[in-house]
């Protein structure tokens, strides 16, 4: 079993100073309301809100700062908000649990047939993960005198949380449980040939928490129907005035189980075929078949049903979570495939290939040619070109999930960051993926001890499927259907979905080096692994990003190489990573030092604040590692000790509007980590 201490983002202030909201404890005091007779424009306020305000003032909780709030300019410009930085509550590394085993069996039947059979299992509980005091309700309602403890003698409009900044953070655990079981049968015939027939399950079940609150519950609390009394008022003006069981009365934690699984079968045969002039001809052939299904099972108040008149979805009774249908899929797919290897001469030899594909929308045939051609006694020049198939997931076609981002909202001039919900969907009419593979390299043994890797790459994508960019979506329509907003245009979340891009076409250039060699204090060797993206070109778009990088329009590609990209579907994308290892060994001693680089590359996200630029820097960390090996009472044990970013080096700072300041697609803020292990080989 491992266990794993929690790291709060607190201990690295730096990933969280911009994570801030300003839903947190305020109201707005509006113009003369037409359903109210002889309305004014003029508000009043009592107790600690006493004064006299005009219409668009934005009222924060008086005692904002000292809740542990953070006060900031207005709604409409007037006034300020109260919000409060939410960051420092999450963590960067969760309080986790994780258990596994592994057997492994393999058992000879007879002279010409052997069995191997494997059993794997992981228990991965996370048991914190703390989140805000409460999401904020995104209908931003009217608030009118003598409810939800008002002082003010006219409705206003609240823009905030139940539980702001004043209240602790509840947990959101995860459990998840993973099987796979295979038995695999390998055989030889009378004729030389071999066959290899196998059955592999898999099962991956995983169990999510999320905490929200019932949106009728803290309707009928700000009205004065609230807790199990149905008589408590819920105060949206003072968080002292309210019970502890009222408020659990009105929260909700949220349950999701989704459930995958997966039975394969594999049959094989391979043998030679017959003899050229420079020698077999080799081949393979065989045959899979697959059968996956996909559950999504919630809670009650977390599962949307349809209206039984319209057959509209209703949405659930929470203030900010979306929750979903349930879901119970499965499908079946086979295919069929041979290889043969072809010497053709002395040093030239090729490999074809074809798979066939039977899937349950559609079918696809998808070949490949290799040529290795052996030039001299020291070089060796490759090449492949094959197209590839991959129809898409069952949780792409039907998953439903809210996650929280931070995003700019265009329609807002100065610091537009908000932080809101982004609804994604699946997709029933999605189209599978294609693409064309191409590869060219080259193996170089300049001696015995040095050899020298270069490859070439090039994939070009049709119908790529990936999930819409809330940002993109936002930056390009940023009034358009799927943008939600209030009656006063504040924004309240996105809602995206999985799509087929046009087209997708990337190049790159893969160099490794090794040297190893031999010394009177033991072996050494020294290793690098670089890769560098040339292109990766994606359709344009109508973004202002996109025209910094070279787009017109619609129309055209963008090459996103070197970018940040937080506002379209692609990740971000330094140009080059480069990985290089020195490592010794003697005996039972191994030491190993590791060199990890990433170069340093751009966001085009605008209104970038001090103390941040749009160039992300390059990182470079080590890690060293030593192992003993040795043996206790016959049984084989290894004795690790490491330090991970051995010279603490922070993350670099990168602005993502409200969202964490560092990248954890190739960054790690948890600075230097120093760790021991023993393993048993039973």
């Amino acid at each position: 079993m491992i266990k794993q201490d929690s790291l709060s983002s607190a201990e690295r202030p730096y990933t969280t100073e911009n994570a801030i909201s300003g839903l947190g404890r305020s109201f707005l005091t509006l113009p003369a309301l037409p359903f109210i007779p002889n309305d004014v424009d003029e508000t009043n306020g009592s107790g600690d809100y006493a004064g006299v305000y005009d219409a668009y003032v934005t009222v924060p909780d008086p005692n904002c700062v000292a809740n542990a709030g953070l006060l900031s300019p207005g709604l409409a410009g007037a006034g300020a908000t109260c919000g409060f930085l939410y960051g420092p509550r999450f963590n960067i590394v969760n309080e986790e649990e994780k258990s596994q085993l592994y057997a492994n069996l393999t058992h000879e039947l007879s002279d010409t047939l052997s069995m191997t059979a494997e059993l794997g299992w992981t228990h991965h509980e996370v048991l914190d993960n703390p989140q805000s005091p409460s999401y904020p309700n995104l209908t931003f309602p009217l608030i009118f005198p003598g409810t939800g403890g008002s002082p003010f003698d006219r409705p206003v409009q609240w823009y905030g949380r139940p539980l702001g900044a004043e209240a602790p953070s509840p947990l959101a655990p995860r459990d998840s449980e993973a099987i796979r079981a295979s038995l695999q049968l390998d055989g030889e015939l009378n004729n030389g040939w071999n066959w290899m027939g196998a059955l592999t399950y898999s099962e991956n079940d995983r169990v999510a928490r999320q905490p929200d609150t019932i949106a009728s519950r803290l309707n009928a609390a700000i009205a004065g129907n609230g807790g199990t009394s149905g008589n408590e008022t819920f105060n949206l003006f003072d968080p002292s005035a309210n019970s502890q069981e009222l408020i659990d009365w009105m929260s909700h934690l949220t349950y999701t189980n989704r459930k995958t699984e997966m039975t394969v079968a594999d049959f094989v045969v391979s043998g030679e075929l017959f003899d050229m002039a420079a020698g077999p001809v080799g081949f393979a052939a065989g045959a899979q078949w697959r059968d996956e299904s996909y559950a999504v099972k919630r809670d009650d108040i977390y599962t949307q049903t349809n209206d039984p008149v319209t057959g509209d979805l209703i949405p659930v009774d929470l203030i900010f979570l979306g929750g979903g249908t349930p879901v119970d899929v499965s499908r079946d797919s086979y295919a069929l495939f041979a290889e043969a290897n072809l010497p053709l001469t002395d040093t030239l030899e090729a490999s074809v290939a074809v798979r066939y594909e039977n899937l349950s929308s559609d079918s696809s045939v998808d070949p490949k040619l290799s040529l290795r051609w052996q030039a001299t006694d020291k070089l060796v020049l490759r090449a492949s070109a094959s197209s590839a198939f991959r129809e898409p997931s069952l949780v792409q076609l039907y998953n439903q999930g809210t996650s929280l981002q931070g995003l700019d909202d265009p329609n807002v001039a100065g610091n537009r960051a908000s932080f809101v919900r982004v609804n994604a969907r699946g997709n029933t009419n999605l189209q599978p993926e294609t693409s064309t593979n191409i590869n060219i390299g080259a193996v170089y043994d300049v001696t015995d001890n040095l050899t020298v890797r270069l490859d070439y790459w090039s994939f070009d994508y049709e119908d790529v499927i990936t999930v819409e960019n809330a940002q993109g979506k936002l930056d390009a329509l940023p009034d358009g259907p799927d943008v939600i907003r209030d009656a006063t245009g504040t924004l309240g979340g996105v809602n995206v979905e999985y799509i087929n891009a046009e087209t997708v076409d990337t190049d790159g250039i893969d160099l490794s080096i090794d040297w190893s060699g031999s010394t009177e204090l033991g072996e050494i060797g020294l290793s690098l692994a670089a890769t560098r993206f040339l292109s990766y070109e994606i359709p344009c778009t109508a973004t202002l990003s996109a025209a910094q990088r070279g787009c017109t329009g619609t129309s055209g590609t963008q090459d996103v190489v070197g970018y940040f990209n937080y506002d379209n579907f692609a990740r971000s994308m330094p140009e080059t990573k480069v990985n290089v290892t020195a490592n010794w060994s003697r005996n039972n001693h191994k030491v190993a030092l590791m060199g990890f680089y990433t170069s340093s590359y751009e966001t085009t996200r605008g209104g970038i604040p001090a103390g941040y630029s749009s160039s992300i820097d390059s990182w470079l960390t080590l890690d060293l590692q030593y192992a003993y090996s040795f043996e206790v009472g016959g049984t084989e044990a290894i004795l690790t000790l490491g330090a991970k970013n051995l010279t603490d080096e922070d993350a670099p700072k990168l602005y993502d509007a409200a969202n964490f300041s560092y990248d954890p697609k190739h960054h790690d803020p948890r600075g230097q980590i120093v760790y021991g292990r023993i393993k048993f080989a039973l």
